[in-house]
């Protein structure tokens, strides 16, 4: 069970490991500082309230129970810092959202000192790191230092509902998702506060409802406090994480290419594995075309020619569909077919062995041309003909025979 606390906390920490080191120059934009500060007070909080944590914070101070009062503080500062970071999203006049904001600080900064005054007045001696909340629910001074928590978490809660609600329509994509998001961590987060009040008002009345808040509420906080800190995030971290998606994949896909060229030029610079694909894309694209240059004199047309009637040869005779417009090049020109792009491959592949030949291995009196490097997608094309064509190993095969033959 204490799991359900622990993984909420290891994501939203991972989660701002990845966006703190996604900021580069932007430590003085309110909103990734904030945003940021909402994953990390998050990721304590659910830590801090894991019944092994509690035990280990209670022993190491010699208080019974001083992890109540720390992990209510939290939770009332991680309130305070949702809606600090809606109004701030939100935007409008400066003058209101400064003022704004500082209210909100205000008032749950008295929360926070209201919790840890109650909590010094109680007389709470017996350790409870998992029913705290209905076993000291008739105690005088933990009684209010407990409902002081839930109204203003409550308070909180609508408030964010409200304000997510009310923008909601009125914005799109990333913003609309992560609003979405938003709504439906609230709608954890008011189930679980539910669950809390349901158990205490049990508790007044001489019921044992206490599942309700030892079992039910922990696993629906878990998931209010993800879904809500994911929706902050998404749309400052969302476009980072496509790009690196995507390029992690356009990636993998050069990796053919980059495997034939990688050898020809000193790399540009060391990658490491803690590069982000965006940095590790960029490199390899820059020791494929350095690769390229290398080879463009050694490009011969005639294995060219041959490989592409090899493909046309070997294709079933039938009419190719048209080119749809969204994947036609800038200019309306149709681009190459798979003939074509493997033709290039098998050029390449042949001048990758004419260059480990040596100085002396025979050049072609009009080197050829490789076009399709100059567009992206082509590139991606070429890199797989490169290592799944038996056209292209044929040409490397009959280049290599050359070779030998030269030698």
């Amino acid at each position: 069970m204490d799991v359900v606390f622990y993984i909420p906390g290891v994501i939203l920490l991972v989660t701002a490991v990845f966006k703190l080191s996604s900021m580069g120059g932007s430590w003085r934009d309110p909103l990734m500082v904030s945003s940021s500060a909402v994953l990390v007070v998050g990721a304590c909080v659910c830590i801090l309230s894991a019944p092994p944590t509690i035990s280990v914070v209670n022993e190491l101070v010699g208080i019974a129970n001083f992890s109540a009062p720390l992990v209510y503080s939290g939770m009332s500062a991680l309130s305070a810092s949702y809606l600090v970071l809606m109004i701030a999203w939100r935007g409008g006049e400066p003058g209101r959202v400064a003022h704004a904001s500082r209210l909100v600080v205000y008032v749950y900064g008295l929360v926070i000192i209201g919790i840890v005054a109650l909590f010094t007045l109680a007389d709470v001696p017996v350790e409870r790191t998992r029913d705290l909340d209905t076993y000291y629910a008739t105690t005088p001074y933990m009684r209010e230092m407990i409902l002081l928590y839930l109204i203003s978490h409550t308070a909180a809660t609508a408030a964010l509902a409200g304000m997510c609600l009310g923008w909601l329509r009125k914005v799109r994509d990333l913003t609309r998702q992560g609003l979405t998001l938003i709504a439906v961590g609230v709608l954890f987060d008011l189930s679980y506060q539910f669950a809390k009040y349901l158990a205490i008002g049990a508790r007044w009345s001489g019921r044992d409802w206490d599942f309700l808040s030892t079992s039910v509420s922990p696993p629906l906080v878990a998931v209010a406090g993800v879904t809500v800190a994911a929706g902050f995030a998404l749309p400052r971290v969302g476009p980072s994480v496509a790009d690196n998606l995507r390029a992690w994949r356009r990636y993998r896909l050069l990796r053919p290419l980059w495997l034939e060229m990688r050898d020809l030029r000193t790399p540009v610079a060391d990658t490491h594995w803690w590069d982000l694909p965006v940095v590790r894309l960029v490199q390899q694209e820059i020791t494929i075309l350095d690769g390229v240059l290398v080879c463009s004199p050694h490009f011969d047309d005639e294995v060219r020619r041959a490989a592409r009637s090899a493909v046309r040869d070997a294709a079933p005779a039938t009419t190719p569909a048209p080119v749809p417009a969204a994947s036609r090049p800038p200019g309306g020109r149709t681009p190459p077919d798979h003939a074509e792009i493997v033709a290039e491959a098998a050029m390449l592949a042949a001048a990758r062995v004419r260059v480990a030949a040596g100085p002396d291995a025979d050049l072609p009196a009009e080197p050829g041309r490789l076009r399709s490097v100059a567009q992206p997608h082509l590139m991606v094309e070429l890199a797989q003909a490169l290592a799944s064509s038996p056209v292209v190993a044929e040409a490397r095969q009959r280049a290599a025979r050359q070779k030998v033959r030269h030698d």
